[in-house]
């Protein structure tokens, strides 16, 4: 009971956080199009799960799918965030050669039907890593900037605080589920929980932006 109302609280966030990204869409730079985009996406692909789980009873293809595009949007963003992915396109590069990485995963180790944890696991340390070395470049390139009204500083924060809480759940979530049944459901709720203030964060943000965006100017 606990975990539906949290998980509808989830869906509203996602919900919500569309709307704000389409609302200030025009008002956007590119990176954070992007991010506006793979919100989007999310929303999508949590309504596709939802019919197919309900017509089907498994949706974990449209997640395998949808964890490609996730992964090469964010790759997108930060090679539109970082000054050094700009100069030299690296975030193309590490979202490429991550897709492929993982389509090889999913063919080989890990199929379709299967929850692609490997490959969550590896997009979790790639989020990871760009984002701190994003906050690096900021502080080293930007000693006038006022961080805390600056858009990125925020949309990066949201990013590390997802991963950093999630990236070990999802290369270890099979062996929860089978292994330790009575942590699961709380795992879940937690997972849950944190995906609703991601979101719900994203979509302060995204209100905020024109403000933000003024004051950086």
């Amino acid at each position: 009971m606990v975990y539906n109302i949290v998980n509808f609280i989830y869906l509203l966030s996602l919900l919500f956080a569309s709307i704000c990204s389409v609302y200030r869409f025009k008002c956007l730079d590119i990176a954070s199009k992007i991010l506006a985009v793979l919100v989007c996406c999310a929303l999508i692909n949590e309504s596709a799960a939802y019919y197919l789980a309900i017509k089907y009873h498994n949706n974990l293809p449209i997640y395998a799918v949808y964890g490609f595009v996730e992964f090469g949007l964010l790759c997108l963003y930060f090679n539109n965030t970082i000054d050094v992915f700009i100069e030299k396109n690296i975030g193309i590069y590490i979202g490429i050669g991550g897709i492929i990485l993982g389509i090889i995963n999913l063919i080989f180790i890990q199929h379709l039907n299967s929850l692609n944890s490997y490959f969550l696991l590896f997009e979790g340390l790639c989020v990871i890593g760009m984002s701190l070395f994003a906050f690096f470049r900021l502080l080293l390139k930007q000693d006038s900037l006022h961080l805390y009204k600056y858009p990125h500083f925020w949309f990066i924060g949201i990013l590390i605080f997802f991963w950093s809480i999630t990236f070990l759940t999802w290369g270890l979530y099979d062996y929860i589920n089978l292994k330790l049944h009575y942590a699961a459901s709380k795992i879940n709720l937690a997972l849950a929980i944190v995906s609703a203030i991601t979101y719900c964060s994203l979509a302060s943000i995204f209100l905020l932006y024109p403000k933000m965006e003024t004051i950086n100017e």
